[in-house]
Parts: C-alpha cells; sequence; structure tokens
C-alpha cells in the first residue's frame, strides 16, 4: 500500500469505508435491538432529552402567559364596556338637560364631539349615534 499512488489509496479508503458503511446497515436493518441501541446513542449525542425538556418547559410557559392574555382581554373587555356605559350615559344626560330649548354651550359642543368620538371609536352601537346627529344640529348657546 505504500507504493500506491495517492488516488489508488483515497479509492482504496473510500471502498473500505463504503464496505464497512454496508455491514452497519446490513446489522441494523435486520436487528431491531441494534437499531435501538444506535437511535439512543443518536439521541444521547444530539441532547435530544434535553431538548424535548427544555420544550416542555417552554411549552408550559408558552400555556402560562396564554392564560395571563386571555384573562387581560377579559378585563379589558369588561374596562371597554364600563367606559362606554360611562360615555353613553353622559351623552344621555346632556341630551335630555337641552332638550326642551335645543341649545348647547360652546364647551358642551366640543365635550360632546370628544365623548361621540370615543365611543364611537370604541364601536358603541345604540341610539347614542341618533341622538348626537340630532345634537349636531341644535344651536350654540352661551
Amino acid at each position: 500500500m505504500e507504493n500506491l499512488p495517492i488516488a489508488s489509496w483515497i479509492l482504496w479508503l473510500s471502498s473500505m469505508v463504503g464496505a464497512v458503511t454496508a455491514i452497519v446497515a446490513a446489522v441494523l436493518g435486520v436487528s431491531k435491538s441494534a437499531r435501538r441501541a444506535v437511535g439512543k446513542m443518536v439521541r444521547r449525542d444530539a441532547g435530544a432529552d434535553e431538548i424535548r425538556t427544555e420544550l416542555a418547559r417552554i411549552n408550559g410557559e408558552l400555556v402560562t402567559m396564554h392564560q395571563a392574555i386571555d384573562k387581560i382581554e377579559q378585563e379589558n373587555v369588561l374596562q371597554r364596556d364600563a367606559h362606554l356605559a360611562q360615555l353613553r350615559d353622559r351623552i344621555t344626560e346632556i341630551y335630555y338637560k337641552h332638550l326642551d330649548d335645543k341649545k348647547l354651550a360652546a364647551y358642551e359642543k366640543e365635550d360632546l364631539l370628544k365623548m361621540y368620538d370615543a365611543y364611537d371609536r370604541w364601536r358603541g352601537n345604540s341610539y347614542v349615534h341618533a341622538i348626537v346627529q340630532e345634537m349636531l344640529h341644535w344651536d350654540i348657546g352661551v
């Protein structure tokens, strides 16, 4: 083998590696226990158990975070509904306060528009739209 040119030596080496690979493949194909043993070695070497443990931990944290987000969303819905009720009440109060004279003070109209804008952006959906449209046509008084 010492007198062989380098190309022949590489060819001989690759054929030996190929033969060993073929023998290992044949043994693993026939023997279930050998497949399991090699699989365990590969998993252990690749850190599969550690990866599974870390993924389980991360999954647990994600579940906890999802539950926290759900709780926050529920609280936000309650707060939104409470704010809508307050806006609806205040707009209705302004309406009935000035219904007889159909006249708003300039600052009240400005406040009314700000409240209505918030009510509309939060998708309030009641009679408020109709009474605000009516109040927009009222006179501006002192």
